[in-house]
């Protein structure tokens, strides 16, 4: 994920300075922005302590359409989402029919254990700006999974001290489906946004009832 937050940054960048020189007219009806946030896990399973922070990333490219002559518009587009959940637990079969979260022992001595979730978005927003360049957008997020798997770095659960890495992919039992309202706020570059998602991760009876909260920071060039 880091090389993709690197190209997402380098793209984001580059555009601002194509953006210097096309005309107004073209460039206000894109923009492509950035999102460094973190999930706050609702309904965990008992058991189950996540972290404070799960940080996350997102990368979108908007199409803007305005409405009338003033600040209003709307805007559809296409991204991907990277969510992480780091939690006391694992899993101890990511191919069984129903999955479950087995909290580590207090004996063993771990360094990281979690669940990734990479999503292709459809965000869609109503948006407006002001003049002097506040800007808020409340919308909606339509999400689908393309990739899941699990990391844990620590000793093994058997309590015999020996150190291993683990990395699987494809969790089962993941519904394929995410969607949820989002809301920004800003100014200019800078936004603070939320995404609260109203489907569940896993799918119903298949697993825990457990969904993201999701809270951060997105820089947007121009819209």
């Amino acid at each position: 994920m880091k090389k993709i937050v690197v190209l997402s940054l380098f793209l984001l960048i580059s555009s601002s300075l194509l953006a210097q020189k096309a005309k107004e007219s073209t460039y206000k009806k894109f923009d492509l922005g950035l999102g460094f946030f973190t999930d706050i896990w609702q309904d965990l399973p008992e058991g189950m302590d996540a972290r404070t922070i799960n940080q996350g990333f997102q990368v979108s490219l908007m199409y803007n359409h305005r409405i009338g002559k003033g600040g209003v518009s709307m805007a559809i587009g296409i991204g991907t989402s990277f969510h992480n959940l780091f939690s006391n637990t694992v899993i101890p079969d990511i191919k069984a029919d129903s999955i479950s979260f087995v909290p580590i022992g207090d004996s063993i001595s771990y360094k990281k254990s979690k669940l990734q979730l990479s999503y292709f978005d459809i965000p869609f927003e109503f948006r407006y700006r002001s003049k002097s360049g506040f800007r808020m957008a409340f919308g909606f997020k339509a999400s689908f999974l393309y990739d899941s798997k699990i990391k844990y770095k620590g000793e093994r659960l058997s309590d015999d001290g020996v150190e291993v890495k683990v990395k699987s992919k494809s969790v089962n039992q993941l519904e394929t489906l995410s969607y949820g309202p989002t809301v920004r706020f800003g100014y200019k570059w800078v936004n603070v946004f939320g995404y609260f998602c109203l489907s569940n991760t896993f799918k119903k009876d298949r697993g825990p009832e457990l969904y993201p909260i999701s809270v951060g920071i997105a820089l947007i060039p121009y819209q």
